[in-house]
Parts: structure tokens; sequence; C-alpha cells
């Protein structure tokens, strides 16, 4: 069957049609607009269309009045018009013809998928003047649903009507990479939504729960976790700021007794007060040393010797020396005085006095621990200031009443022992009979004096505990005197 090609009055793209449709109305595969076919298939090209207009769509709100767009009025001029002989200047043969091929159509729409074309109405459309053609021509045949192939677009010759039921759907461009569009949703489809949003918007009241658990249950749980965890922070922060100040406090200590303050040092007056408890608290090690091995702390540099049981005397002012009733520990120390410009006294008869609990609130610093059990505190001399008229002033045999004093450089043996006076104190050491005391660990703390230290702009004298470790087996037995 011979089909016509003809340009669209709208988008102007060639569509092509079978020769039993001239005239009729037919719809553009491209711009979907409806369009009348030419009376003769000489007209189809180069010659200007039916200007008749067309009849209007049934719904005036969703379609426009559609008019063919004008053709050139010069078909001489138009390239795609054929070649008049008559034209050739030259006589030459009849060049040939530009033909423009079709532009690539979508694909044939099958079966349901077909767009069919809006039905005109019936009544109006038939009336209209425009519309009903020449007097003795045949009324026109119904618009076919138009169908489509690789390279044209012909109409297709099933009896389908002219006009959908809604014009609208068929005004709709559909290409071939576009799926059709999907079906509505079943009622039952529509009840289950519903029944999601209805469940949804009664699981909403039980979300807000949430929040409230976490204001009146989380929170103050963290808020008091954080407290907690602050809290033991300072706590550990305190105990190490204590034990340092400790550290310093046995490290640098106000220097009191018969001589404070050191030779050609300024004589500065410190009270020696202190709690009770800082006698018994843990020493660090780097002021504890063991038997043979030197210490220095500030200026004096302390070697621990030997140590001895024997029997110490007392010497008393303006008196003879007189031996203790029970035998006592003895720890010889070599003193050393490192500094090069001054002079000092080690050891002073204050830091090793006699102590019972209840003569003074204050115990001297210079004790021996014996294990965890006991405590020797100071020594069998009593200590009274100088100038003192009621009292007089005691020292133990060896040592003397102002102090032994080391020039810089010079070095020598002293030592302290514990107070031969305390029955106690020797039943824990060395029992009622021979070999039962005390087996274990021992502890000497001693004060000493260290030399100058400096605060400021200014030096002072200050003095140090420091520790010595030993053994029972290191106690040495001395012939009895």
């Amino acid at each position: 069957m011979q089909t016509v090609p003809f340009p669209c009055g709208h988008c102007g793209k060639l569509i092509a049609i079978n020769s039993q449709h001239l005239g009729q109305q037919v719809r553009c595969p491209y711009c979907q607009q409806v369009v009348i076919a030419p009376l003769s298939a000489d007209a189809s090209i180069g010659r200007t269309p039916d200007p008749s207009p067309l009849p209007p769509a049934p719904s005036s709100d969703l379609t426009e009045r559609v008019l063919p767009a004008p053709v050139s009025a010069n078909a001489a001029e138009d390239i795609f018009s054929p070649v008049n002989a008559d034209d050739d200047l030259f006589g030459r043969s009849e060049v040939p013809r530009i033909e423009m091929p079709p532009e690539s159509l979508p694909p044939a729409l099958a079966g349901g998928n077909a767009v069919s074309p809006p039905e005109p109405p019936s009544s109006p459309a038939s009336t209209l003047p425009w519309a009903q053609g020449p007097p003795d021509a045949a009324p026109p045949a119904p618009l076919a649903p138009f169908a489509q192939n690789e390279s044209t677009a012909v109409l297709h010759e099933s009896g389908a009507p002219p006009w959908p039921a809604d014009p609208l759907p068929a005004m709709l461009p559909l290409s071939s990479a576009e799926t059709p569009p999907s079906p509505p949703l079943a009622p039952s489809a529509l009840e289950e939504d519903k029944g999601k949003d209805a469940s949804a918007r009664t699981r909403r009241p039980t979300q807000a729960k949430a929040p409230w658990f976490l204001l009146l249950v989380f929170c103050p749980l963290l808020l008091y976790s954080i407290f907690i965890s602050l809290f033991a922070f300072l706590l550990y922060r305190n105990h190490q700021q204590l034990q340092e100040k400790l550290h310093e406090r046995f490290d640098t200590m106000p220097d009191v007794g018969d001589d404070p303050g050191v030779r050609r040092g300024k004589k500065v007056s410190l009270t020696d007060r202190y709690k009770p408890e800082l006698a018994t608290l843990r020493l660090p090690e780097s002021l504890c040393t063991t038997l043979g091995k030197p210490l220095r702390i500030g200026d004096l540099q302390v070697t621990p010797n030997r140590v001895e049981r024997k029997r110490v005397f007392i010497i008393v002012e303006s008196a003879r020396p007189e031996p203790c009733p029970h035998d006592s520990l003895v720890l010889y120390l070599n003193l050393k005085n490192l500094s090069p410009d001054y002079a000092f006294a080690p050891l002073d008869n204050y830091f090793d006095r006699y102590w019972r609990p209840g003569l003074d609130l204050i115990p001297p610093l210079t004790l021996l621990e014996v294990g965890n059990k006991y405590r020797c505190y100071g020594g069998p001399a009593h200590w009274y200031p100088r100038g003192d008229p009621a009292n007089r002033r005691e020292w133990v045999q060896g040592r003397r009443d102002q102090g032994d004093f080391l020039q810089p450089g010079e070095e020598k043996e002293m030592f302290v022992c514990t107070d031969g006076d305390d029955a106690e104190a020797a039943a824990v050491l060395f029992g009622a009979e021979s070999g039962e005391g005390y087996h274990g660990s021992f502890l000497w703390r001693v004060r000493v004096r260290r030399g100058l230290v400096r605060f400021g702009n200014k030096a002072y004298s200050a003095t140090a505990v420091i520790g010595v470790r030993f053994n029972d087996s290191d106690i040495r037995q001395t012939a009895p005197q």
C-alpha cells in the first residue's frame, strides 16, 4: 500500500500515512497533535495544507485549538519539490531531488499500550461548516490509531474509536525507553498503607517516653559517675601532693636544737612544731640507704658503718658518767661536710632526746622501727635548753655537749643509740635470755643537719631525716665494759 509523507502543521516533522487516509484527521506521533492529511498525494509536499481549523476537543480546559503550521508559499523554491525541466538553463538532466530521511521514530505501541486518539464529539463537530468538507465529498472516516515502524509512521487499520474517553493521556508523549506506568494500587494495598500509618501514629506516644527515661534515669547516673570520678581524682591528687610535701618536709625541715644554723650563716629562730604522725610516716626511698652505702643529703654525706649492741653511759653536767641499766643498739655513721666554705654540726642532742608518751606531745624524729611491732624513740639523754637554771644538761658519752662541728671537707664518725633506761625496749630487742631477741628487719630513722638551703634571696640552715635499713644478723656483740 502506498504511503504519502507530509509535514506536521505543528512541529514541522515529516509523517507518513496510507493513501486511503488522505483528507482525514490524523495524530502526529511526535507532538501528539491532530492535523488534517492533504486531499491528494501531489499536495502533500510543497503545498499549503488546508487551513481549515479542527474541531475542538471535548474538554475545552484540557485541549487547545490546533492550527496547522504554514508551509512555504513559493513551491518552486522548495528544495523538496520536483525540479522543472523548463528551468534548466543548460539543459542538463534532472538532478536527484534531495530527500530528507525521516527521523528515528519511537517503536510502535503494541496491544494495550497503544495510545488511542481522543474521540471527537458527535454532534458539535458535525455541525461546524469548516469540518464538513465539500458538499459532494463523502464524510471523513473516523480517525484510526496510528502505528510506527523503523522509518515511517502509518495509521493503524483497526477500527478503534478516534477519540478516547479521556483525551489527556493521549496528549502525553511515550518514548521507547520508558516503561509503562505502574497500575494503580489495589484497594487491599491502600488499606495496608493506611494500616501502617495508623500503627505508626499509635507508636509515637510510646517513643516519646525515651527522653523522659534519659532525663530521669540516665542523666543522673551519668552526672553521678562524673562527680565520683572527679572526687576520686581530687583525692588521689591530694594524696600525691601530700606525699610530695612530706618528701619536701623530710628533705628540708627547720633547724632547731642546741646550735641552730651554721657558722658564718645567719642564725634564724624557727620552731620545731609538727604533727606527731610525721614521726612515723613512710620515708621516701630516695632518703633511705643500707650499711656501707653512702647517701648525700644537701652538703652532708652519710655512710652507715655498723650496728653494735653495747652498754652506753650518760654524762650529766658537772657529774661523772653513769651507765644505763640495759644494753642499747648503737648505729655508727661516717659523716662528711661537703660544703667548701662553712662548718656545721650534723648531729644535735635535741634530735635523739629522751622521750616517753605523755612527757611531750611531739616525739623526736630519730627513732628505731623494730619491724612493724615496736618503736624505740630518741635516746637515753634528757635534753634541756642552755641556761636552764632548774635542770642540768645531759648527753651520751662519746658525744659533746655543744655538738661536734665539721669543718669544710672534714669527715668524722659519730653515732646514735637507743634508750638503755627503757626495760621494755631492751626486752623486745634482746629478750630475757641470749638469742631470744627480735629477728627480722630494722629501720633506723635519723635526723641530721644538712647545711644551708636557699629560700628566695636568703640561705637558711635546714635538717633532714634519713633511713638506714639492716637486719638482726648485722648486729655485732661487743665485750661488756
